[in-house]
């Protein structure tokens, strides 16, 4: 894997730019909020729940957002737009832990099943597509564009035993490698990235710390993360790229794995089905 390095020094060029940042009241966004306000950047944060006192309040505004509701989510852009005039860069992150019990459907007074709880991919999926959909209407009015970064997690890279969780993440990283070639093929001054990082001491999980002390592992710190989202926003040549972060540790895993596997898999002399799918395109050009 590619493993990649992150120094202060790679931190600046942020002063002025304007950040949005969804779940910005705990956790990875609460880090990524602090620091890119500690970087110069005007952030808007949009979480629904309050945020807490210890923000940064110089260079922070917080809007109150359920982000699962589109006319919401869409005013948080409104709103920064009309507060800031331009957004430079969104990181779609914010999100829940599992909460589905699929081995256990439930039933109504009636006796009748009720159908699975569908809270975090509501959250953890849907909601980053309308945010990445959202920001890429507003960067691509921008000859300059902008960045997004999306929240994956590790878990989207392997099974897991909490499956709704792990299809939200799944998907998350299916959505930032299909968005990302799109905006590329259209032509727009556009780059997105996708994160995945590996247990973290955010809220998805109540007293994570504690938690991980008791299976003896060590969760990595917010701020580890939020230096990837600040990385990602300020660095032009990353575009379409998958970290894997653990331990504190950053590697890129789409060119040095993800895409290397699928060569490997389709095997040598055959189309990708992106390539199938351009050809398809062109019939009607």
């Amino acid at each position: 894997m590619s493993e990649f390095f992150i120094k202060d020094e790679d931190l600046t060029g942020l002063k002025g730019k304007v950040a949005i940042v969804t779940g910005t009241s705990s956790g990875i966004g609460l880090a990524t909020a602090d620091l890119l306000v500690s970087l110069g950047a005007l952030v808007v944060g949009g979480d629904i729940q309050p945020q807490p006192d210890t923000t940064e309040k110089t260079g922070f505004t917080f809007i109150q957002t359920n982000v699962t509701n589109w006319a919401q989510l869409s005013a948080l852009f409104k709103k920064t737009k009309e507060q800031h005039g331009r957004i430079d860069y969104v990181f779609a992150n914010a999100g829940i832990g599992p909460r589905a019990n699929y081995l256990a459907l439930e039933s109504d007074e009636s006796g009748n099943l009720k159908e699975p709880v569908h809270d975090t991919l509501e959250v953890n999926l849907k909601s980053v597509v309308n945010t990445a959909s959202l920001a890429v209407h507003y960067l691509k009015q921008q000859p300059e564009g902008g960045s997004i970064v999306l929240m994956g997690s590790s878990t989207g890279l392997q099974p897991l035993r909490a499956p709704d969780y792990s299809t939200a993440k799944h998907g998350v990283l299916g959505f930032g490698r299909g968005y990302a070639r799109l905006v590329e093929v259209s032509g727009l001054p556009i780059r997105i990235n996708t994160l995945m990082p590996s247990w973290t001491s955010t809220n998805v999980l109540p007293n994570v710390e504690g938690i991980m002390k008791a299976v003896s592992h060590e969760s990595q710190p917010c701020l580890v993360i939020a230096r990837a989202v600040a990385y990602l926003f300020l660095d032009a040549s990353r575009h379409g790229e998958v970290i894997f972060i653990a331990d504190g540790k950053y590697q890129e895993i789409e060119k040095s794995v993800l895409a290397p596997a699928y060569e490997t898999i389709k095997g040598a002399g055959n189309p990708s089905d992106d390539e199938i799918l351009r050809r398809i395109f062109a019939l009607g050009q």
